[in-house]
C-alpha cells in the first residue's frame, strides 16, 4: 500500500535536475546497481537530459517534501547494443513503435504500490506517442525477484535470458488500449 501523501508524477524538468541528483545519490548500492540508464554524477544527469537524447523522463514527487521518489527513464526505439540479442528471440524491432523502460524508486517507497501507477501514467503517455511495445532496458535481474513479479503483473512476458553480471531476463509489453 502507498505511503499515505500526495504523490503526482510529471514529466521531468531541467528545474528539476537539483532534486534529482538528491534522488540518485540518495539511492541505495543495491537499487543504484539495478538502475543504469546513466551514471549518477551531475555531468551524466545533464548531457541524459539533452533534447537529442530522445529519451522521456519523468519522475514522482512526494507533494508535502517536494522529494522525488520515483525516476522512470524512457527511450523511443530500442538500444542498440540489445537489438542483435533481441532479435536472437525472433522479436523484429520497430524504432517508432518500440519503446525501452529504465524504472526506479527510492528504497524506501520500494514495495509501497508507487510504481504501478507511475507505470500506468508513463503507459498513457508512450501510448499518445505511438508505442505499441515497451521493453525493459537491459533486462531485469532474475535474482531482482520483487522486480519480476511487478512486471508479471503489469503484462509483460519473458521473451529471452541473458547473462550480464548474473542471469537476466529480457521482458517485453505489448501495449492494448487498456494495459
Amino acid at each position: 500500500m502507498m505511503h499515505d501523501m500526495s504523490i503526482s508524477f510529471r514529466h521531468l524538468h531541467s528545474r528539476h535536475l537539483p532534486q534529482l541528483l538528491t534522488y540518485l545519490s540518495a539511492l541505495s548500492p543495491s537499487t543504484q546497481q539495478r538502475f543504469a540508464p546513466h551514471a549518477f554524477e551531475a555531468e551524466a544527469i545533464w548531457q541524459f537530459y539533452q533534447p537529442e537524447q530522445q529519451h522521456n523522463r519523468y519522475i514522482a514527487i512526494e507533494a508535502s517534501s517536494g522529494k522525488i521518489v520515483g525516476y522512470f527513464v524512457v527511450k523511443r526505439s530500442f538500444l542498440q547494443h540489445d537489438a542483435p540479442r533481441l532479435q536472437s528471440y525472433g522479436l523484429r524491432l520497430h524504432p517508432m513503435t518500440d519503446f525501452t523502460l529504465a524504472p526506479s524508486v527510492a528504497d524506501d517507497w520500494q514495495g509501497k504500490g508507487l510504481a504501478g501507477p507511475m507505470l500506468q501514467f508513463v503507459l498513457e503517455d508512450i501510448r499518445q506517442q505511438g508505442a505499441k511495445r515497451l521493453l525493459l532496458w537491459g533486462g531485469v535481474q532474475q535474482s531482482n525477484i520483487a522486480a519480476v513479479r511487478f512486471y508479471e503483473k503489469y503484462g509483460f512476458e519473458a521473451i529471452g535470458q541473458f547473462e550480464y553480471a548474473g542471469m537476466n531476463t529480457d521482458m517485453l509489453l505489448t501495449l492494448t488500449q487498456s494495459t
